[in-house]
C-alpha cells in the first residue's frame, strides 16, 4: 500500500512537471485558453486566476492522455470499478418509454472514461464521434470507444444510425460543446456569448419525440470518475418549430455551462469555441 502511494504521488509529480513544460512549449494552445478564460469569464476571473486556471487545464488534460492508456491496456474490471454513476433512474425511466435516448456531453472530466464505465456497468452506449483523418488514430479511437461493449456513430452523415440505434431503444451520447460550421450549428448562448451548436438532440427532441437528458462527467480527487444524469431537458412545443428547437438547444448549453462553470479546470478551454462568430478572438493563431 505504502509503495502503491509513492507511485502514485511520483506519476503526479511527473505529470505536474510535464504540463508545465507543455504550457511553455505550445503557444498555440497556451494562447487559446489564455483568450478563452478571459472571453467568457471578462472580469469575473482576475489575470493571476486566468492564469492560474489555464495552466490547471494542462493538467488535467495530460491526466487525460495518461488515463487513455489505462483506457486502452488495463482490465474491464479495474475501469468499471474506477467510474461512480449517480442518476442512472433518469435513464430507466426515459427508456421505460420505449423511444431511446439522446445524452447530451460534454468535453468535461473524462468523457472517455466514463462512458466506457457506464457500458460496464448498464448498457451500451452509441457514442456519435467524428472518424479521425489519420488512420491509426482512427483505429485506435474506434478501438477505444468500442473496447468496454459501445458501439461508435460517425459523426459526418451519421443520422440513419443514430435513429436506428434509438428505434432499438438505446442510449446514444452526443457531446454538444465543441464549434461547429454555419450550415450544421445553430447560435446559441454559452457563457453569455453565441456560440455555434449542433442541434441534433433538439431536433430529434421535437421531431420524434426522443428524451434528451443531459450527462456530465467530472475526475474525482481520489482518480475515481464521477458520471451524474440529469432529468430529461423538456420539450416545449408551440406553433414555431424553430423557435422549440432554438429553445431546448439553449437550454442545453446553459446545462453544459453550468458544470463547466462548477469545475472549468477540467473543460476544453483549448478548443476555439467561438471561432464563427469572433474570428478575431484567435487572430494569429
Amino acid at each position: 500500500m505504502k509503495l502503491s502511494r509513492m507511485v502514485q504521488k511520483a506519476a503526479a509529480l511527473l505529470i505536474d512537471f510535464l504540463a508545465d513544460l507543455w504550457y511553455r512549449l505550445d503557444r498555440r494552445h497556451r494562447e487559446i485558453a489564455r483568450r478563452n478564460l478571459a472571453f467568457a469569464y471578462g472580469a469575473e476571473l482576475s489575470p493571476e486566476e486566468r492564469e492560474r486556471l489555464a495552466r490547471n487545464v494542462f493538467r488535467h488534460f495530460l491526466r487525460f492522455v495518461w488515463e487513455m492508456a489505462e483506457l486502452m491496456f488495463a482490465p474491464l474490471s479495474h475501469l468499471k470499478k474506477k467510474v461512480i454513476i449517480v442518476g442512472n433512474e433518469h435513464y430507466e425511466e426515459a427508456l421505460a418509454k420505449g423511444r431511446g435516448l439522446i445524452a447530451i456531453a460534454a468535453h468535461a472530466g473524462n468523457w472517455e472514461y466514463t462512458v466506457m464505465g457506464y457500458g460496464l456497468q448498464y448498457r451500451p452506449v452509441a457514442v456519435v464521434a467524428r472518424e479521425l483523418d489519420q488512420p491509426l488514430a482512427r483505429g485506435l479511437a474506434r478501438y477505444l470507444r468500442q473496447r468496454g461493449g459501445n458501439w461508435m456513430i460517425n459523426k459526418q452523415k451519421g443520422l440513419k444510425d443514430i435513429l436506428a440505434h434509438l428505434r432499438q431503444n438505446r442510449v446514444v451520447g452526443i457531446v454538444i460543446d465543441q464549434n461547429t460550421t454555419s450550415e450544421g450549428g445553430l447560435l446559441v448562448d454559452f457563457f453569455g456569448k453565441p456560440a455555434r451548436t449542433t442541434p441534433v438532440a433538439a431536433i430529434l427532441a421535437r421531431r420524434r419525440d426522443i428524451p434528451v437528458l443531459p450527462s456530465f462527467s467530472r475526475r474525482l480527487p481520489d482518480g475515481r470518475h464521477l458520471m451524474i444524469f440529469f432529468p430529461p431537458i423538456p420539450m416545449r412545443k408551440t406553433s414555431d418549430p424553430e423557435a422549440d428547437i432554438r429553445r431546448h438547444l439553449q437550454e442545453q448549453s446553459l446545462a453544459v455551462e453550468a458544470w463547466v462553470r462548477a469545475e472549468p479546470s477540467q473543460w476544453l478551454w483549448l478548443h476555439r469555441r467561438w471561432k464563427n462568430q469572433y474570428p478575431e478572438l484567435y487572430e494569429g493563431l
